[in-house]
């Protein structure tokens, strides 16, 4: 009964252990194993992306990289690390490739002999495609906040859509811990998606602070997009004199014939303003609306223009590519522009033209005064 015992002890296997040199060794650490590329074929290169490797192992690791097809590159292409992470940047030149849809494959090789894992590679993937691709486009271009000590800045709004075809799908991130978007991605077919940045400044110390708000889409040719964002921490906002819309009317009073400019102004604006949405009513059985011109603030702007109906104005104004409104800034954002047709009134009678804010943007700003008045002479 000893013996099969005996037996089955001798051929029991003993554990493995690792050899000191293989533990003594560099390993190969990269944070992706697959990155996608998609181009348009009657446009550019698609843009650059990066991957990252380190040595997850001991000592120093040195490495070479290569790649198994001609359109596509790795800069720099070799690299060492002791621990800490190098970046690499991958470049696709699409030249010679098919015009019509069609998709590539090829592999990056990281390579070091002296590397216990080695090599490590990267799956790359191209898609060439007929269709224009989408593209995106962000509003505003930056942002900024103002807090005072202790407390937070109110809530901004950011917005993406595609300004290409197709449909876009991207991705937001952000490089500072006090700085929240949400949602942190979305899908435009062309219309404008909206995300609420906020700012957690209660316990940040009286100063500066910059972070970026960064808008990815793998087939947006022009991605990424980069939004810089200030927060400014320090005394209490400007007084409530400030923060607000006020409406004026030159002339203010006239007989039939005259012209009357209705200037919208902004005071103190707490927020950058990149858009706006008002509404002016007036009486339209004695003004006739002529047109709404641009403000001396926005006289960079992709538009500022006005729709009446009804003795209701609606006014829409965009800065596209031009500048914002910065924070803390006075002027005028429009004009408005009608003309007294009205018959029937008696002399002295007055007529009130009133204003209220529609847009996200300045929805926190107060009208002070939101009603002017003008006087029909005779």
């Amino acid at each position: 009964m000893l013996f099969p015992l005996i037996f089955l002890l001798s051929c029991k296997k003993s554990p493995t252990i690792p050899n000191a040199e293989v533990l003594n060794r560099p390993v190969i650490w990269l944070d992706t194993t697959e990155v996608a590329f998609t181009a348009f074929a009657l446009g550019g290169n698609p843009s650059s992306q990066v991957f990252s490797v380190k040595n997850s192992g001991k000592r120093n690791l040195e490495y070479s990289i290569s790649s198994d097809a001609d359109w596509l590159s790795v800069e720099p292409p070799n690299g060492a690390s002791t621990g800490q992470l190098v970046e690499h940047t991958i470049l696709i030149n699409k030249a010679g490739l098919g015009a019509q849809d069609a998709a590539y494959q090829a592999t990056i090789s990281v390579i070091s002999p002296e590397a216990f894992n080695n090599p490590q590679r990267v799956s790359v993937s191209l898609k060439i495609t007929s269709e224009p691709p989408p593209e995106i486009w962000v509003s505003p271009k930056e942002m900024n906040f103002v807090a005072k000590v202790g407390t937070n800045s109110p809530a901004q709004t950011f917005r993406v859509r595609n300004s290409g075809e197709g449909t876009l799908t991207y991705d937001l991130t952000w490089d500072v811990p006090w700085l929240t978007v949400a949602p942190s991605g979305g899908t435009s077919g062309g219309g404008e998606i909206k995300h609420t940045v906020s700012v957690d400044s209660r316990d940040l110390a009286k100063g500066s602070y910059d972070g970026i708000i960064t808008v990815s889409a793998a087939d947006a040719p022009n991605s990424p997009q980069f939004v810089p964002v200030s927060l400014s921490v320090g005394t209490a906002p400007p007084p409530s004199t400030d923060n607000r819309i006020s409406i004026s009317c030159r002339p203010a009073s006239g007989s039939t014939g005259t012209n009357v400019a209705i200037t919208i102004s902004i005071k103190g604006n707490l927020q950058a303003i990149t858009t706006f949405g008002l509404e002016m009513t007036f009486d339209s059985n004695l003004f006739d609306y002529l047109n709404t011109k641009k403000g001396g603030l926005t006289g960079g702007w992709a538009y500022v223009d006005g729709n009446a109906s009804g003795g209701v104005v609606t006014i829409g104004g965009l800065a596209g590519s031009g500048s914002g409104i910065p924070v803390g800034s006075t002027g005028s954002i429009a004009v408005v522009n009608l003309r007294v047709t009205g018959s029937g009134y008696s002399n002295g009678h007055q007529s009130q033209l009133t204003i209220r804010n529609l847009s996200d943007d300045i929805s926190g700003m107060q009208a002070q005064p939101g009603t002017v008045t003008f006087t029909f002479q005779q």
